[in-house]
């Protein structure tokens, strides 16, 4: 049995169907179901008691302090941590996880495969990350040892990327980040809002953790101009293009069902 940590904030609706899944097709995996709510405003509260989750209320979110509040609060080994907008895929989803952790105990995490390019890497590597600040856990959809947790905590001053950050800590000290070959999906539908803080805040995390200097200020408005004028330009054009080809297939399209018509 695992514990399963959702990370939440607003999001009603797909933390029903998250957790409508999570009980009818793995009440034989999960023990516990914790949602860490981020002072939601809408009805989350009221479907996760629908649904017997654990409730914990965070103040001053981070994602490392979300992670670690839920992780803090199972009770079993081995954790779940979701987003509400991720839902495991398959009948062995959880087994194959849980074998992976039972069959070597330096396991410390397991990243699940979301991806074609994801899985070939994996595949490549014997399902073992090597490069865990590039291809570490993703706490969207992940699962961890709490007993190596309790000694490695995630970071919680970090705006974004504290599951790239957990992942290399552990692994610089021998513990391992593992593949699994199973998948889930992820359906967040960003607001326009959303993507420039999350490009702002991963790009911030990023610079931290490998230590890099950010462009020049004359660099930046720059390349700004650059894409404002150029690339626009460019892409401007190339759109044009496409749509007159597009306007033939059409008018061929229109002539193939003119002369079957006549039939």
């Amino acid at each position: 049995m695992i514990s399963v940590v959702i990370r939440n904030k607003n999001e009603a609706k797909a933390l029903a169907h998250v957790l409508s899944i999570l009980t009818s097709l793995y009440s034989n995996d999960i023990g516990e179901i914790i949602l860490v709510d981020n002072k939601s405003t809408d009805n989350s509260v009221l479907v996760a008691e629908k649904y017997g989750c654990k409730i914990v209320t965070i103040s001053h979110f981070t994602y490392g302090k979300a992670t670690n509040l839920g992780i803090n609060e199972a009770k079993f080994k081995y954790v779940l941590l979701l987003s509400a907008h991720a839902i495991p895929i398959g009948s062995s989803f959880f087994k194959s996880a849980i074998a992976s952790f039972e069959n070597n105990s330096k396991v410390a995490g397991i990243r699940f495969v979301n991806s074609f390019e994801n899985y070939i890497r994996a595949h490549k590597n014997d399902y073992q990350v090597k490069n865990p600040l590039k291809y570490g856990l993703m706490t969207a959809c992940a699962m961890v040892n709490k007993s190596v947790w309790e000694e490695y905590k995630f970071d919680e001053a970090l705006v974004a990327s504290e599951d790239k950050y957990w992942s290399k800590t552990v692994v610089d000290h021998g513990f391992l980040i593992k593949d699994v070959a199973e998948t889930f999906f992820y359906f967040a539908r960003r607001t326009e809002v959303s993507n420039l803080n999350r490009f702002k805040h991963e790009t911030i995390a990023d610079y931290q953790l490998h230590g890099e200097k950010y462009s020049s200020y004359f660099k930046i408005v720059a390349s700004s101009v650059y894409k404002m004028t150029i690339i626009n330009m460019s892409s401007f054009f190339q759109n044009i293009y496409n749509e007159l080809k597009f306007l033939k297939i059409k008018f061929q399209i229109k002539d193939t069902l003119n002369k079957t018509s006549k039939r």
